[in-house]
């Protein structure tokens, strides 16, 4: 006996931009690859880290998605950590010492950029109070460690430090109740 299945075929659709993310993230790999394999044989400096942090850029700027809280303030937060990482990266390469003014620019507008976004759309924005509390901190652990002669400091780290003590304070002197709540939900157990 031939049992009849009436039910209709379900065709599943592919998503064409994960199946692209994954033919780049696999392309990425085999030049990585193929490039330490060069980087070693050839010597001399790591240039091959120029390569992953290219890839990395690329990857953060056009191949991220993330599906939990990918609003344009998160997305480019963390572009432009990763800039300031390959910044960092390539001058630990060549050893020139010129990405630490550069970084620290890159920060202080980070900042400013953060806290408003927050003003122009608070609505929308409010819960990305963690994301300026965490930078803001940040920043002010840095601008401390620069106090304490554990870095360098200049004009630069000043300024991200009272950009980051500018921004907490505004967060806890006009919105104390959402920062509450945010920090709440952000660290919450349950």
């Amino acid at each position: 006996m031939k049992l009849e299945n009436d039910y209709p075929v379900i065709y599943q659709k592919i998503n064409q931009f994960l199946l692209a993310r994954k033919i780049v993230l696999i392309c990425f790999l085999v030049l990585l690859l193929a490039s330490i394999i060069v980087n070693l044989c050839v010597g001399g400096k790591l240039w091959c880290l120029y390569v992953l942090g290219g890839e990395v850029l690329i990857y953060f700027s056009f191949l991220n998605r993330p599906l939990i809280d990918n609003g344009l303030t998160k997305r480019i937060t963390i572009l432009l950590l990763v800039v300031i990482l390959y910044l960092d990266t390539i001058d630990f390469i060549n050893q020139t010492n010129w990405s630490y003014l550069v970084i620290d620019i890159l920060t202080f507008s980070l900042l400013l950029f953060q806290i408003f976004f927050f003003f122009i759309k608070y609505e929308y924005h409010k819960n990305k109070i963690i994301l300026i509390i965490f930078t803001s901190f940040c920043s002010i652990i840095f601008c401390g460690l620069a106090i304490l002669k554990v870095i360098p400091i200049n004009w630069a780290v000043i300024v991200t430090g009272s950009i980051g003590i500018f921004n907490i304070l505004i967060l806890l002197t006009f919105y104390f109740k959402t920062t509450r709540l945010e920090l709440k939900k952000y660290f919450s157990l349950k």
